[in-house]
């Protein structure tokens, strides 16, 4: 499964890649793996509106929800009115999410 978030604009910084940097116009979604070893796989979107292969970020599916807990603590929900009007059900789920009830997803990583 393929989905893709394509940005209003280029984004001010830039991903590295094997040989350097490319801008980033989006983000390409990609469902990975079966079992135990399902996967997300995220790729900058270059200017050609492609999904970079030189550059990409793997999570396990099990870590969606502390990654959503994670982009919410940072930047915060997003605004009432955009999650109130929309008929998006994953902006709909997102100010409905009970982050007390996901328990401890990921293992400690001890320094």
């Amino acid at each position: 499964m393929y989905a893709s978030i394509k940005f209003d604009k280029e984004a001010h910084f830039q991903s590295r890649g094997r040989n350097g940097y490319l801008n980033t116009h989006g983000v390409a979604v990609y469902n990975m793996g079966i079992g135990e070893f399902e996967e997300v796989h995220l790729h900058p979107i270059t200017s050609r509106g492609e999904a970079s292969d030189a550059c990409r970020v793997v999570i396990r599916k099990s870590a969606i929800p502390d990654l959503i807990k994670a982009l919410i603590d940072a930047l915060g929900l997003p605004p009432g009115e955009i999650t109130d009007k929309s008929d998006d059900p994953a902006l709909q789920a997102v100010t409905n999410l009970d982050f007390n009830s996901f328990g401890k997803l990921m293992p400690a990583i001890e320094e």
